[in-house]
């Protein structure tokens, strides 16, 4: 991994190295206070692109606190095996010359300032505006990631500025203290609030014009040529053990690969292609991938092995290990671009809005990626990330590597464009395995410690899990729904599959994920509430039902109007998209369907006593009585059957109304109950 040197004081004369030198601080003790802050400054001072825009300038010096160069900036990387390589600027005549043709936009910044320092003003903004984005590819990738990394951290923090008063403000302020004006304390705080939104404002420019605006700035200011990022380094780094750099790394990929246009993605995809190993789910075809590599290349740390860099490199591979590395690339690199550039695949019932977003992103889909396409890429990328998920670990893919965790982010950011390729059930199960230890592992987040690896891909997992849940929602609950039920019709005696024990030790990230879809997606579950109930119940844990009701246990499921407890007679009632009701015995384990309405039921609800259960639909305008032979108990065989049925007035515009709360029934008594309806109307109805 290269690292990135920066060294502002190579260009200085012997003179002012003598009175640093006669000026150098003393050693801090262990007592004095850290100066994380200050170093911060200087960084981010030597590392942002003065000259490029000199209104973000004056924010950065008014606002942020940062300080300007005064003398040119030299910028280097050192390898990961020990070799330095720095660009140094000289003080000859043809660097004077040049500073002689820079605009003079900044000239009130440096009218006050002694000719010498103005001449070195100069020559810093031409360096650090356009002769080092010049240089290297690599030095420009380090570059960016540095200042994109340190600004996003800067942005989340509190008032983050460097401005002296507003540091001293800033460690100073309680928001407990009291004043003697309550007026004063709320104009305190309102000022507070905007200093704080005028900070991270001027972070995110600081953070979007080394991100997205360098390459136009740069040219505009006059360099013949710039530099890009390169592409294989970022991918590299896309699930970097850094979350700041991970973060930053995939910013800049995401808007690299944006720049390059729809032709461009299309050669990159073109030259990677090659190079993508052909997997099956748990072992690879490819014969040149399959061939062993030596004792010293499997005991290689895996982290180092995947930021490793290279420059570009057109030629093949000229050792297994540089195969494996492009490998490593050529995964990382066609899984963003199909998961971010592929996804043209839309459901034939979707809204005019999701329409529109699928026209808009015809002009940038990746020729490859597509369901029509012939050569069907994304098969073969979805084979080999789904490979890198179901794995087992051994000492050539350690089970939490960066490249393990950048396969599970992508196929939850490209599952629309995986799915057709997939096995979605061993998908799911292999990442509920993944994030099993999250609650124990993940929260150490909270404190701002650092990950463990573990704890990275229990992170990276739930996130993927998340993802795949809202973009298809209908496919996570009839998946999780089918894994259900064939837990269930095992045998009782034979020893539980891995797909149960995956289930059962997942099923907490189950239930959350359940709980987010209702939450986001109402409408999109309303349809499935029969396979959610038989996920909800099989997940929680069963004893909590004895003594508590269902809105207790997992209350989210209780904001439909089509579910109902009764905790007398440990019964739940789920009314279908189709007409059925489902009726779950919790004492026998057992549940009942009955054909109850000729559409969806709206509304249902089990009476005080549970002797009666009441179901309404808007389809059939019907309200009907069921009642149970078995009883309250829920003994032997039970029968339930209609006891009374009422026809109902219809609802006016029924379409334009919110489905989900068409009607409401409430029992006034054992006997009575009311309707509500969505358009106020109230009718009371006697059993």
């Amino acid at each position: 991994m290269a690292t990135l040197i920066i060294n502002p004081a190579v260009c200085c004369g012997e003179e002012q190295n003598e009175q640093k030198k006669r000026q150098r601080p003393r050693d801090m003790s262990l007592a004095e206070p850290p100066h994380t802050m200050e170093i911060a400054q200087i960084l981010m001072s030597l590392l942002h692109a003065w000259g490029l825009d000199p209104d973000l300038d004056r924010v950065c010096e008014s606002k942020l606190g940062l300080l300007r160069p005064m003398v040119p900036v030299c910028f280097g990387v050192v390898s990961r095996h020990g070799h330095m390589a720095v660009q140094l600027p000289s003080w000859l005549g043809t660097w004077v010359d040049s500073c002689a043709h820079i605009p003079g936009d900044h000239m009130l910044l440096t009218s006050n300032l002694p000719p010498e320092l103005v001449a070195q003003e100069k020559l810093t903004r031409l360096f650090t505006s356009k002769l080092h984005w010049e240089l290297s590819t690599t030095l420009t990738t380090n570059h960016l990631l540095s200042i994109v990394a340190l600004a996003n951290t800067l942005m989340s923090m509190s008032n983050a500025s460097f401005v002296p008063e507003q540091e001293v403000a800033r460690r100073l302020h309680r928001p407990t203290t009291r004043t003697s004006s309550w007026g004063g304390d709320e104009e305190r705080e309102e000022q507070i609030a905007a200093q704080q939104a005028h900070i991270k404002q001027g972070w995110s420019l600081l953070a979007t014009l080394h991100c997205v605006l360098l390459p136009d700035k740069v040219v505009a200011a006059g360099a013949k040529s710039f530099k890009r990022p390169q592409v294989e380094m970022l991918a590299r780094r896309w699930q970097h053990h850094c979350l700041e750099v991970r973060d930053a790394a995939q910013a800049l990929l995401l808007a690299e690969l944006a720049r390059l246009g729809p032709k461009g993605r299309k050669a990159l995809v073109d030259n990677w292609a090659q190079y993508l190993p052909l997997y099956t789910h748990i072992e690879s075809i490819n014969p040149q991938a399959a061939q062993k590599e030596p004792a010293e290349k499997l005991a290689k740390d895996p982290e180092e092995e995947f930021e490793e860099e290279e420059e570009e490199i057109v030629r093949k591979p000229s050792s297994i290990a540089e195969l494996k590395r492009k490998q490593t690339t050529a995964v990382v690199l066609l899984g963003v671009i199909g998961a971010e550039f592929g996804q043209d695949i839309t459901s034939e019932g979707a809204g005019n809005k999701k329409r529109k977003d699928s026209d808009s992103r015809k002009s940038s889909i990746v020729e490859g990626f597509t369901l029509s396409s012939s050569n069907n890429l994304a098969r073969l990328t979805a084979l080999a990330l789904t490979h890198l998920l179901l794995a087992p670990g051994s000492a050539r893919l350690p089970a939490h590597t960066p490249l393990r965790r950048a396969a599970v982010d992508l196929l939850g950011r490209g599952f629309a464009v995986w799915e057709p390729y997939l096995d979605v059930s061993h998908v799911l199960l292999g990442l509920l395995e993944m994030c099993s230890d999250a609650d124990k592992l993940v929260p150490s987040m909270t404190y701002g410690l650092p990950l463990t690896a573990q704890a990275d891909s229990c992170r990276t997992a739930r996130h993927a899990l998340t993802l795949i849940a809202t973009a298809r929602p209908a496919a996570f609950i009839t998946t999780m729904a089918r894994e259900v039920a064939r837990c269930a019709s095992a045998p009782a005696g034979a020893p539980p599959p891995p797909a149960a024990l995956a289930l059962q030790r997942g099923r907490a990230e189950v239930l959350r994920g359940i709980e987010l879809l209702i939450d986001r997606m109402h409408h999109e579950v309303a349809p499935l509430l029969v396979e959610v109930m038989d996920i909800i119940l099989h997940c929680v844990d069963q004893s909590h039902l004895k003594s508590k009701g269902l809105n207790e246990v997992f209350p989210a499921i209780c904001r439909y109007n089509q579910v109902s407890h009764c905790p007398a007679t440990r019964r739940i009632a789920v009314g279908s998209h189709t007409g059925q009701l489902a009726i779950y015995e919790l004492r026998a384990g057992r549940c009942q369907s009955l054909a109850a309405h000729s559409g969806p039921v709206t509304a249902c609800a089990f009476s005080p006593d549970g002797r009666y259960l009441v179901s309404y639909a808007t389809a059939d305008n019907r309200l009907s009585f069921w009642q149970s032979s078995a009883g309250m108990f829920g003994l032997g065989a039970a029968q339930t059957r209609c006891v009374k049925c009422y026809s109902t007035a219809p609802m006016a515009d029924v379409a334009r109304l919110n489905p989900a709360r068409l009607a409401r029934l409430v029992w006034s008594s054992s006997r009575s109950v009311t309707l509500m309806l969505a358009d106020g109307s109230e009718t009371r109805f006697n059993i």
